[in-house]
């Protein structure tokens, strides 16, 4: 039996609904499911490039009235169910609409810093604060680019400055409040000495894996763990972030793909890595979609040192007795069917799960940012990225291997078709995991065998 009950994370952070399903209500009832979950802080927008919703984004976003009046309600809404807040920017904003992104600039300096000094009077209640600096719609200059303050000052030099005065300026706002940075697209090397400098005082960093990406099969990484050691050694603390509610990026709209052992792998390897003090579900919750992935992260959260079997014996018994062995070894395979895709082909191949095709069956298609990650450290984690063809050989692995995944994916659904069977209770959902199921196993094979019958042709 598992040998511990109290909670291993302080923080334990949610959002409400997620990117592909933004317009989910910030009711009592969805609220309180969150609650029920774990979660005892709230993300106070989806915070998506795209803005689903018209979500906020940037700081910027505050200056409409109808979003300063939301965010009141979603805070009293928070306060009345027990939770903190987390308000998440990304600044500087990017170059879109003539905006400077030099914070080498003292204007552009001084108005972030008033910027968050000013959000504590409108917004006297939240909690945290979290912002990265280079993604979506914040950029910042390149030491290689034409900026003629940057030119020749590497980032990681202007970043820390830049961020103590906005720890600064957010303290001047509401003492004690933590300041939290997400380092996403900056190389490993630049995150080390941002780590090694920063000056630690309501400083905190928000990592997940692969130098800022996040898939279901990862635990942490190399550079995950190198990081967090750094930063514990300098007394900044971390918090971790994964996929644990259902929904993800990359599986995005499959909501119903059973594989707790993957959440269950992420939590321990976050529970077991030195210097994280918190969770943080990375592309949100939508409490209508909760199964077992939900279920077993709830279960982790109350029992953090219990053994995945102990954890999912009483999930499994929900469904009925003679239906429990079949959903775990349904879950098993498709964990492992998961695990078995060939993720580290390319950062486009998440894409054919939302009928996106990755490529034509005679490439795999590559994608590449001009950022710091995807031009040094991604190149080292995905097998494509701005090559525009591909020896055979690889081509004909990432087939392979998509194909045996659709075999794994295709077990998982016999199964779960005796499971529907033998459910004495919730059959619904499990019904949802085969369609699910199904639908992954469809896609991996058709993607696989548009691989493999166009190897010679394109050869």
């Amino acid at each position: 039996m598992g040998t511990g009950s109290s909670p291993r994370f302080d923080r334990v952070i949610g959002i409400v609904g997620h990117p592909t399903t933004p317009d989910v209500a910030w009711s009592d009832e969805q609220l309180e499911a969150l609650r029920g979950l774990g979660v005892e802080t709230l993300q106070l927008a989806i915070a998506w490039a795209w803005r689903p919703a018209n979500e906020v984004l940037n700081l910027e976003h505050l200056d409409d009235p109808r979003n300063v009046t939301e965010w009141r309600r979603r805070i009293e809404a928070a306060r009345r169910h027990g939770f903190r807040t987390l308000a998440h920017f990304g600044l500087p904003v990017g170059p879109s609409e003539d905006a400077t992104t030099c914070i080498l600039d003292p204007a552009v300096r001084q108005s972030y810093a008033g910027r968050l000094r000013r959000l504590f009077d409108a917004f006297p209640e939240i909690d945290d604060v979290m912002i990265y600096t280079y993604d979506q719609l914040a950029w910042l200059c390149s030491e290689f680019g034409n900026c003629p303050r940057c030119h020749g000052v590497p980032l990681h030099e202007r970043l820390v400055p830049f961020l103590e005065l906005l720890v600064d300026a957010v303290q001047e706002g509401k003492p004690r409040v933590r300041l939290w940075w997400e380092p996403w697209e900056l190389s490993a090397g630049q995150t080390f000495m941002i780590a090694d400098r920063i000056r630690p005082d309501h400083f905190g960093l928000l990592l997940h894996s692969t130098i800022a990406e996040v898939q279901f099969v990862n635990r942490t990484d190399q550079w995950f763990r190198n990081l967090s050691r750094l930063a514990a050694s300098r007394g900044v603390p971390v918090i971790g972030e994964g996929f644990f509610g259902g929904a993800g990026e990359d599986v995005d709209p499959l909501t119903h793909l059973a594989c707790p052992r993957l959440v269950y792998q992420q939590l321990a390897a976050l529970r077991d890595a030195e210097g994280v003090v918190g969770v943080k579900e990375y592309y949100g919750f939508v409490p209508a979609h909760f199964s077992v992935n939900a279920r077993l992260f709830g279960a982790f959260l109350r029992q953090p040192n219990a053994s995945l079997d102990d954890l999912l014996t009483p999930i499994a018994a929900r469904y009925g007795r003679s239906a429990a062995p079949v959903l775990r070894e349904a879950w098993e395979a498709t964990a492992f069917a998961l695990e078995l895709f060939p993720w580290d082909a390319s950062w486009l191949l998440r894409r054919i799960f939302d009928g996106t095709r990755s490529g034509d069956g005679r490439s795999v298609k590559g994608a590449s940012w001009m950022t710091p990650a995807w031009q040094a450290n991604r190149r080292g984690f995905y097998m494509v990225t701005d090559e525009p063809s591909q020896h055979p050989w690889l081509r004909e692995d990432v087939g392979l291997r998509a194909l045996h995944a659709a075999r794994a994916f295709d077990k998982a659904a016999t199964l779960l078709e005796r499971a529907v069977q033998e459910a004495q209770h919730e059959r619904e959902d499990v019904m949802l995991q085969l369609r699910e199921v199904r639908r992954a196993a469809s896609v991996s094979e058709g993607y696989a065998r548009a691989l493999i019958e166009n190897l010679h042709c394109s050869s």
